[in-house]
């Protein structure tokens, strides 16, 4: 085993994908570390030079301890939770800084902190009506009080907000590098182990812009979401990506939902219908497109799966660009 080897094993460990061989060998170098507390209390930046030693005790052969006996789910619970935290942050092993927005905030008795160190979803209720679905190894803090003009909490994982409107006072989640400022909606954040940060609306609308510094809440720039788009922002460079979630959810309430039944109907009126119902653009490569009949019944419940449909009959193709689906073909007469 390489050192690189050794980083992938305890990124397994955290997931809890170890066979008892593999749990049994994390036993003896549990011992290599020499403190008991010290995993439970070890902050993101000292797990590189924690990570270093124990691989050069290990590959120089000093296991010369005779393994004890530990409470194994007290120690996954805090071994886990702490790699958990590194891995969602995005920076396990790869020499990153951790986040400095999260640690630095909320710093006095005013905020309270909660940890989702379960393997299931952990679900917070805050005054205002907000509930928070926090997810295995994520972490939040949030006032005990929220400001009269304003509401702010700061995250550090993956979590789903379901927004509790309120007009005369925005929410704002930081996380990371983002602020995502929405008035009342639905969304998730995710954090990726690849310095990739994902913001997905379910409904309403968000805006999310980079925050240049710990102290700043105000930059220039960012983007508007609205349902079923997300974004994709790359921390290294800096970059946003917008396009459509994975799989998009109706829009619609269920009163109004259509049938999507056509008999002989224009494209058009296809992709109007879809487009309402699933609050997506989709647009022609050519006119001549719209006028190519549709007969058939879409049953099928996901955006692209119908749009699979449309497109084998009328003989066409459809990509994904952005936020926007474009539909290509030599259309009809």
């Amino acid at each position: 085993m390489n050192q690189t080897e050794f980083r992938h094993f305890l990124k397994r460990y955290a997931e809890n994908k170890c066979t008892p061989e593999e749990m049994t060998l994390i036993d003896h170098w549990y011992e290599l570390i020499g403190d008991d507390d010290l995993l439970t209390s070890m902050q993101d930046n000292e797990w590189q030079e924690t990570e270093d030693r124990l691989w050069q005790q290990i590959n120089a052969g000093t296991q010369s301890k005779k393994p004890r006996m530990i409470n194994w789910r007290w120690m996954a619970a805090g071994i886990a939770a702490a790699i958990a935290g590194v891995i969602l942050a995005g920076i396990l092993f790869t020499g990153g800084a951790a986040d400095p927005y999260y640690a630095a905030a909320g710093n006095t008795k005013e905020y309270n902190e909660i940890r989702n160190d379960s393997k299931g979803n952990q679900q917070v209720r805050l005054e205002d009506g907000t509930t928070v679905n926090l997810y295995p190894g994520a972490a939040m803090k949030y006032p005990h009080h929220f400001h009269a003009a304003k509401r702010e909490v700061y995250l550090r994982g993956k979590a789903f907000f379901d927004v509790g409107k309120d007009a005369n006072r925005p929410f704002y989640v930081y996380s990371n590098h983002l602020v995502t400022h929405v008035l009342g909606t639905s969304f998730t954040i995710q954090p990726a182990a690849t310095g990739l940060l994902e913001v997905s609306v379910r409904s309403g609308k968000v805006e999310v812009y980079e925050q240049a510094a710990a102290s700043q809440k105000h930059v220039t720039g960012g983007v508007i979401l609205t349902p079923n788009q997300r974004l994709l922002y790359h921390q290294k460079e800096n970059s946003f990506q917008t396009t459509l979630v994975e799989k998009p959810e109706p829009v619609v309430p269920v009163a109004d939902m259509p049938d999507m039944e056509f008999s002989d109907d224009a494209l058009r009126t296809v992709v109007n219908a879809l487009g309402n119902y699933y609050g997506v653009e989709i647009v022609v490569e050519n006119d001549s497109l719209y006028n190519c009949p549709f007969t058939g019944a879409l049953t099928q419940h996901d955006l692209y799966t119908r749009l699979d449909v449309v497109c084998q009959t009328i003989g066409a193709t459809y990509e994904i660009i952005g936020t926007r689906i474009l539909i290509r073909g030599k259309g009809c007469k």
